[in-house]
């Protein structure tokens, strides 16, 4: 890691990092990129979707392309279950249903044997069926999946495939600490928090992303967001944790130049990676890490190229892993503190019980 300025003089002055590998992809170009998702860990395996190949298994650590799956021109993000990837899509070859068709399933292990195949469908999902716009894939409980797409959601049963309407709302994101867990929420006004359903604590104002929690050695866990705004006319990123028993305590990490936020992820203990964009021009966007304690470990300028997609941010134990362009996957240093840093990470087992 190097600290100097970067290719834009917005980061000079902040801790710029090389790749550890740049991987290309087999993508399509003379396909349409209709949409792109993940990466999704799945064991030693990162997996990632395009509209221009389906979905592809990445080994970051050795560069390799592990595995390919096909789809059709309609892609959703993967995601992990329990060393499996679940891959949602439409179908190569659609079959005949009685219903209406939203797709085909597939899980996958990671080392890309096919577990189960199954056409989505049901009996009141045409709106669904019809609907365009950002999709997102969540586990829905033990057997299913939650598909979002714009402004409809499905839960898809992972034997039988069968589709039902469910409703927007993302999980929660659950804290635990002592004898006391937490379900927070993000609402257009404030983050809440309930514990065992009843209203714990709120914020006074909205935030842009709830992300995640973060467990720190010797302190109470923190809920950290990000939110967008302007500091003497110029746009800029912050990244705050709030303190999930309600109390006033929190911590503030270093600001970043930024419009908007690309794509986010956060790992058990709290370490955060965020793909930001600086400005309008929409070829000026970069990659911030930081450690679960809220210190900046570096910024990577990505490919200075006009972006329209969303850019796919994992973090693994070892490494960064970003999906960006369709066909580029990149792999960073990992984000952890410093020994000598205060607030050691801990992962959320290791909480303190009484």
């Amino acid at each position: 890691m190097i600290d100097a300025p970067g290719p834009w003089p917005a980061l000079a002055g902040l801790p710029v990092v090389e790749p550890v590998r740049v991987i290309g992809l087999p993508a399509r170009p003379d396909v349409p990129r209709f949409d792109v998702g993940g990466p999704a860990i799945v064991g030693d395996v990162a997996v990632v979707s395009s509209s221009q190949f389906g979905f592809a298994a990445i080994d970051w650590r050795r560069g390799a392309l592990v595995w390919t799956k096909p789809a059709g021109l309609h892609v959703a993000p993967p995601i992990a279950r329990a060393g499996s990837a679940i891959l949602v899509g439409d179908c190569l070859n659609p079959p005949d249903v009685r219903d209406t068709l939203l797709g085909c399933l597939r899980v996958v292990t990671a080392a890309g044997a096919d577990e189960m195949y199954a056409a989505i469908h049901g009996t009141r999902v045409a709106a669904f069926a019809g609907t365009p716009g950002p999709q997102e894939v969540w586990l829905d409980g033990e057997g299913a999946v939650r598909w979002r797409r714009g402004e409809q959601a499905v839960s898809v049963d992972l034997i039988t495939g069968v589709a039902k309407p469910a409703g927007l709302e993302p999980p929660p994101v659950r804290v635990v600490y002592r004898t006391h867990t937490w379900d927070i929420t993000q609402t257009h006004e404030r983050i809440v928090a309930r514990e065992q359903g009843k209203l714990a604590w709120q914020t006074q104002h909205a935030y842009t992303a709830l992300l995640g929690a973060v467990y720190l050695a010797e302190l109470a866990p923190m809920v950290r967001v990000a939110n967008l705004g302007a500091f003497r006319g110029h746009a800029e990123l912050n990244l705050l944790d709030i303190d999930a028993t309600g109390s006033l305590h929190g911590q503030a990490a270093f600001p970043v130049p930024a419009i908007s936020m690309l794509g986010t992820a956060i790992d058990a203990v709290g370490n955060t990676a965020i793909a930001a964009r600086m400005d309008a021009s929409l070829r000026h966007d970069f990659l911030v890490g930081y450690a679960a304690n809220a210190l900046m470990m570096y910024v990577y300028p990505l490919p200075e190229v006009p972006r329209v997609d969303p850019v796919g941010v994992a973090i693994a134990p070892d490494a960064v892993l970003v999906f960006h362009d369709g066909d580029t996957f990149t792999v960073l240093p990992e984000l952890s503190s410093p020994p000598t840093a205060p607030g050691t990470p801990k992962v959320p087992s290791q909480n303190p019980t009484p």
